[in-house]
C-alpha cells in the first residue's frame, strides 16, 4: 500500500519552472494587449454616442455643415482625438464614421483596430 502512494505522489508533478515562465509570459502579453486597446474601445463609444446624440437632435434637419461643428463640439467635450467632424458621412439620412486605429505595443508589433459607428440603431 505504500509503495503505490509513493509512486503516485511521484508521478504527480505540478507545473515546471519553464512552464511557469511561459504561461506568465502569455498572460503579460494578454494584459498588454487589453490595457491598451481598452482607451480605444472608450473612444469609439464616445464617437458612437456623439453620432447618434447628434442624429436624434437633429431629426433630418441639418446640413453637413452642422452636423460637422456639432460633432467637432462634442469632440471637444469628449476628448475624441482620432475622428473629426470632417470624417463623417450622411447616407441614406444616417450619419456613418468609419476609422482605424493603430495602437503600438512594442517593438515593432502593434494593433489595427477598425471602427464603424453609425446613426441608426442595430
Amino acid at each position: 500500500m505504500q509503495l503505490s502512494q509513493y509512486r503516485q505522489s511521484k508521478s504527480q508533478r505540478g507545473m515546471s519552472f519553464w512552464g511557469t515562465i511561459v504561461v506568465l509570459a502569455a498572460l503579460i502579453f494578454i494584459g498588454t494587449f487589453l490595457l491598451k486597446s481598452i482607451p480605444a474601445y472608450v473612444e469609439f463609444n464616445s464617437v458612437r454616442t456623439a453620432v447618434k446624440s447628434i442624429a436624434t437632435a437633429s431629426s433630418g434637419e441639418l446640413n453637413k455643415k452642422e452636423i460637422t461643428d456639432a460633432f467637432n463640439r462634442q469632440a471637444a467635450i469628449d476628448s475624441i482625438d482620432s475622428v473629426s467632424g470632417r470624417d463623417l458621412r450622411i447616407e441614406g439620412g444616417a450619419i456613418v464614421v468609419e476609422y482605424q486605429k493603430v495602437i503600438p505595443l512594442f517593438g515593432n508589433m502593434s494593433i489595427l483596430l477598425d471602427f464603424k459607428a453609425s446613426s441608426t440603431p442595430k
